[in-house]
């Protein structure tokens, strides 16, 4: 069944929290991914309140909805074709989180892993693999795997425990006992305020745009993500789509972005999720997978000890992997045949 109510002439809305930077970057690929594939699309801030999303309902009755934020979030608009757009990092969703999803006409995710969470917690609503392209946006091309001096580790993402930040300072000291060999640079929010625990280790919060950020990834040897919990794994995806080799753990997200011989593996240990910012977003039997410092360090030396052109081989496969699923001709191809009439 496809959106009968989808108008062509008008195209779809597509509602973006944009107070969430990371789901600001989502909407801008799905939005990249829509044009690309021809489909009209007109992106607004989602309304985060009763009358806001009164005022919406009664603009785009009748039209084709996505709604991209996160899970308290979510409300179809009556009238509307509803299309949920969720990310998810834990393995199950709070209960009321999935009630609301049932309301919605369709749910959209980005990966194999939050298809099986929308599943295992009671979304009956119909669940699509539909992501868009995140080579939407270009990425400047790495093209020299020789290590720096010192070798250059990079890691991206908001200063939240999820991130395992904490666990990669310590597993990077633990592979580096003494400063000189390697540095680690944390690219995170401008609202963190850590302190490093080594002038081998910089934390960068200064703004960046886009451009810059994405140009940044070929400026290291290697990506690595301590994450204890990933639905997609969007930086991890862009150092790879740079061809810079990617060090993780395959678990979540990872999965879908990854294959056997195209990353450095960390060990983990699926877990019960111990850590909650909001008891709302808290599910019982909730888990995520946790690589100890000594996992991780155990990765980073294998990293740093390998050759430039086991890091190119790594490189070259793991971008063809994320392209070969992520690619805007396979993702425009396939929201653009779930979307014509």
């Amino acid at each position: 069944m496809k959106p009968a109510r989808l108008e062509m002439a008008g195209g779809v809305t597509l509602l973006t929290d944009f107070a969430r930077g990371s789901y600001e970057v989502i909407g801008r690929l799905y939005r990249l991914t829509l044009e690309g594939a021809g489909i009209p699309v007109t992106e607004e801030p989602l309304p985060v309140n009763t009358e806001g999303r009164e005022q919406a309902a009664k603009r785009l009755a009748g039209k084709t909805v996505l709604s991209n934020t996160i899970g308290p979030l979510f409300h179809p608009l009556p009238r509307s074709f509803n299309i949920a757009l969720p990310h998810h990092e834990w393995s199950l969703y709070p209960k009321g989180w999935a009630d609301t999803l049932n309301r919605f006409d369709e749910v959209w995710v980005t990966s194999d892993f939050v298809l099986e969470i929308m599943r295992d917690s009671g979304v009956k609503a119909p669940i699509l693999f539909m992501p868009p392209a995140l080579d939407a946006d270009a990425v400047p091309q790495k093209t020299d795997w020789k290590a720096g001096a010192p070798f250059r580790f990079y890691s991206c993402g908001e200063a939240h425990f999820r991130k395992g930040f904490h666990l990669l300072m310590e597993g990077f000291m633990e592979a580096f006992p003494k400063p000189g060999a390697a540095r680690l640079v944390i690219k995170t929010s401008q609202s963190c305020k850590w302190a490093p625990p080594r002038e081998d280790i910089k934390i960068v919060t200064e703004w960046m745009t886009r451009d810059g950020l994405l140009a940044d990834y070929k400026n290291h040897d290697a990506y690595v993500s301590a994450s204890l919990g990933e639905g997609l794994g969007l930086p991890l995806a862009e150092a790879a789509l740079a061809g810079l080799p990617v060090t993780a753990n395959f678990w979540g997200g990872h999965e879908s972005l990854l294959a056997e011989g195209g990353f450095f593996k960390i060990e983990s240990n699926v877990v019960d999720q111990f850590f909650c910012s909001d008891p709302s977003y808290f599910a019982k039997g909730q888990k995520c997978a946790l690589s100890t410092p000594q996992m991780i360090s155990a990765a980073l030396q294998r990293v740093y000890k390998s050759t430039p052109e086991e890091r190119r081989t790594m490189a070259e496969f793991a971008r063809e992997r994320v392209k070969s699923r992520y690619g805007m001709a396979v993702c425009g191809g396939m929201i653009k045949r779930r979307l014509e009439i």
